[in-house]
């Protein structure tokens, strides 16, 4: 107990007397996190989103002219059991059409009836995207229906998105990782640089690299939670802040909790990520410079 509580000493005593070493690696480390955990925080909110969009999800069941609108219902509440089922004639539709256009309705004079289709529209609360796919898939076996919509077009594109940004998410953080890794490494190289009598002389008096290195192993350890807990704190302030102009501005948006944004989960992935971030760099600056010492 009592030799690690004196490396741990000599870790602090270190980062009080290089101030400027310390601050750079910490500030470096705090913004692989901060941007690592933004992106990651973003992507966590879009998938969110996307989920709640299924939930209330609509599905309208779009019919041939002259299909009898009583069977169509009637086959979507066998298709759909549980959902609620609602028969919207053509001239409902041209109704909620000009409702919805509001002092523009009068673009729509001289439009006849026939001009909307008349629909089915489904809804099934608590669906989840998949299901308001399959849902709609099995839809379009209703009697007379020309088109299934649930705006599955713009839904595919997101998806696709998603899926693109998590690839980008997985090479950004190797990336931040990295360069910041390198970054860290090369700040501490000035630390141990700066120590260089002080570990001369221990190794003189047959120190081995071990007791050498455990001091800087523990500064950059200090350091990676340092700077990883500052950004995790960033990002949940940033969170709070951001929050409630964002569920006013966007309906969906209210679904959005913090839980849902920065789950625990990754706030301490980020917290151990940088830590380790830290202890690598670390390991790094003071083995090479050991190395060239022999």
């Amino acid at each position: 107990m009592y030799p690690l509580l004196y490396f741990f000493r000599r870790a602090l005593d270190a980062m009080r007397r290089t101030p400027f070493v310390t601050l750079v690696a910490t500030a470096t480390i705090f913004v692989a996190v901060f941007l690592t955990g933004l992106f990651a925080g973003a992507l966590q909110s879009a998938e969110r989103l996307l989920t709640a969009w299924g939930g209330d999800v609509q599905v309208s069941v779009y019919l041939q002219p002259g299909a009898d609108l009583d069977q169509a219902a009637a086959a979507a509440g066998r298709l759909a059991p549980g959902a609620q089922i609602e028969a919207v004639t053509s001239r409902e539709a041209l109704e909620r059409l000009a409702g919805s256009l509001g002092d523009e309705r009068k673009l729509l004079d001289g439009v006849g009836e026939a001009t909307l289709p008349a629909s089915i529209e489904v809804r099934a609360p608590g669906a989840s995207v998949d299901q308001a796919e399959q849902l709609a898939a099995r839809l379009k076996a209703v009697p007379g229906a020309t088109d299934v919509d649930f705006g599955n077009a713009w839904l595919d594109r997101l998806e696709k998105l998603l899926r693109r940004l998590r690839q980008v998410g997985a090479v950004l953080f190797g990336v931040l990782s990295v360069a910041a890794a390198v970054l860290v490494a090369n700040t501490l190289r000035l630390g141990v640089y700066a120590r260089r009598d002080e570990i001369e002389i221990m190794k003189l008096v047959g120190a081995t690299n071990a007791f050498v290195e455990l001091p800087f192993l523990i500064e950059g350890l200090l350091q990676g939670l340092i700077g990883a807990g500052l950004a995790t704190l960033s990002l949940l302030a940033l969170y709070a802040a951001l929050a409630p102009r964002l569920h006013g501005a966007v309906a969906l948006a209210a679904h959005l909790r913090r839980a849902d944004v920065l789950p625990l989960s990754l706030l301490a992935g980020l917290w151990l990520g940088g830590a380790l971030l830290g202890l690598v760099a670390s390991a790094v600056a003071v083995s090479r410079f050991l190395r060239r010492m022999e």
